[in-house]
């Protein structure tokens, strides 16, 4: 048996104040509503929605107001006139692909969002270098040393706007190129780009270079050429030979090793069709053996332009400690950081205004503090240890690039060896292509070794990227770089470039009335 029905509150009348408005023609059941309090769950949730709200808010506020003050501090320097030929000062901003994460800009976000606007502010030239692999930005600063080098040697001409003479009144001289990159500064967004920035800077100077420019896929390819990838064993054809006629043994060369041209790719080819040994030799073979050998040119060694030391004055270096939190493991960290973005805006913006108001002048010394050549004995005070705590909170797959490497190697060597083969016996007729393979034809052995060409270097500039980003390997340094590297000095709070006065209008007479 169910219990008695529980009585049912009358509902609520409404109230004097309101009654009007039921003539409006606002339903009854609103005007008798009575509010409540939540319960207890709702009060919890809607507390805590309003107090994360409140965080964010006020962190980017804070953003907001920091950003607005230091930009306000240096806004007196574009004001000021420049002449029509004048060049602005320009800074160079090199970022590298931070270990661990896929997203390789994130150090050129952090420019644009905390520094940039600085510059901005004071009308500063800016020019970003930021490298999409592990060692790019490293391979493309040596590229760019190499080039001045033979261009202070009078070998190669000057390959930027820098050329005198030309008809454009705003062209600089090489002599002004340089000084102007000595007037501006260096930017170097977190610990990866300092350690690629250094490595650069060591064999670009340190190192002996030929005296023409190098072509490192040229190089990568004659290395490739000598392995036996596509090397193909194919057994010779035996024929009854008679004992009293001479035999003719034409030469086999090793066309099919390495990188073939598409010529040696045919012929290889025919002769597998045709059974024949009329195509096995080489066209220059045939031709060598109708013309005598002609003596072989004496080799003369390439000249080398030798090592620079010292090396020359480098612009003023300004460092940014920059901190990509990248993995699981990061997460309780990066949901902190969410809520304290205000200090990486005033960790750029003191960068910003180090830049803006220091120059070359008043910059310090670069100082490694070592005695000796030996990096790992430099104090953790030394300039050398720039960001060296960001290193702890690199993900640990990093550390497994190598590794990886090695596995993707095998992987790919295993599926390219039955892909050439299935290539070579549907090109030869040896057997018929498979369903699978009409609606899908396997790629011949062009594509396969352009294909082969581009995942190798992919994997070796890896490797080399690696080694010199891994936390165990230090900043590069030689003793030689002692009076040319200079750094920016952190400015005063109370530092700022005066605003000009805004320019009075002119009060115009008031017309007396009569």
């Amino acid at each position: 048996m169910t219990g008695p029905a529980k009585p049912v509150d009358p509902p609520r009348e409404i109230p004097k104040a309101l009654r009007p408005l039921v003539w409006v023609g606002i339903p009854e059941a609103v005007l008798r509503w009575k509010p409540r309090l939540p319960s207890r769950n709702w009060s919890i949730f809607w507390t805590s929605v309003a107090a994360v709200s409140y965080l964010y808010y006020e962190d980017r506020r804070q953003c907001k107001k920091i950003m607005e003050e230091y930009k306000e501090r240096v806004r007196g320097l574009s004001e000021d006139v420049m002449h029509p030929l004048e060049h602005p000062r320009k800074v160079y901003v090199y970022t590298a692909k931070y270990p661990g994460d896929d997203n390789y800009d994130v150090g050129v976000r952090f420019f644009k969002r905390y520094v940039k606007p600085i510059l901005v502010a004071a009308a500063i030239d800016y020019e970003i270098t930021s490298g999409t692999k592990y060692g790019n930005l490293a391979r493309e600063l040596r590229e760019r040393i190499h080039e001045r080098r033979r261009n202070l040697a009078g070998l190669e001409p000057w390959t930027t706007n820098t050329v005198a003479g030309t008809s454009l009144p705003t062209t600089l001289s090489p002599v002004q190129y340089l000084q102007r990159e000595l007037d501006g500064a260096v930017v170097l967004i977190g610990r990866p780009a300092f350690k690629e920035w250094a490595w650069a800077l060591r064999e670009g100077w340190g190192t002996s270079i030929p005296t023409t420019r190098v072509d490192r896929d040229e190089q990568l390819a004659s290395v490739l050429s000598e392995d036996t990838t596509f090397e193909e064993h194919v057994p010779e054809p035996q024929a009854d030979v008679q004992e009293d006629e001479p035999t003719e043994e034409v030469g086999r060369p090793s066309a099919t090793q390495g990188f073939m041209l598409p010529s040696q790719i045919g012929l290889q080819s025919l002769q597998q069709k045709s059974g024949t040994a009329s195509f096995s030799a080489h066209p220059t073979a045939i031709m060598n053996q109708a013309q005598p050998e002609a003596p072989a040119a004496a080799t003369v060694p390439e000249q080398l332009l030798p090592p620079v030391a010292p090396i020359p004055a480098q612009p003023p270096l300004c460092f940014v400690d920059f901190t990509n939190l990248v993995g699981w493991r990061n997460i309780p960290r990066r949901i902190a950081h969410f809520f304290n973005h205000r200090s990486d805006a005033r960790l750029g913006a003191e960068a910003g205004l180090s830049i803006v108001l220091g120059n070359k002048n008043d910059a310090r010394e670069f100082d490694p503090g070592m005695p000796d050549r030996d990096s790992d004995a430099a104090p953790p005070s030394s300039d050398l240890h720039w960001g060296v705590d960001a290193e702890q909170y690199y993900p640990p797959a990093f550390n497994r690039t190598l590794q990886d490497i090695v596995r993707y190697r095998q992987d790919y060597y295993g599926e390219l060896q039955k892909e050439l083969q299935a290539t070579r016996e549907i090109q030869r007729r040896v057997r018929e292509p498979t369903k699978y393979e009409q609606r899908n034809p396997p790629r011949n052995e062009i594509e396969l070794r352009g294909e082969r060409f581009d995942r190798e270097k992919m994997w070796r500039n890896s490797e080399q990227g690696y080694e010199i980003l891994k936390p165990e390997a230090p900043v590069c340094w030689d003793e030689t770089w002692r009076g040319s590297l200079r750094v920016l000095q952190p400015r005063q709070e109370d530092e700022r470039v005066p605003r000009k006065p805004a320019p009075k209008e002119a009060e115009e007479p008031v017309a007396e009335s009569s």
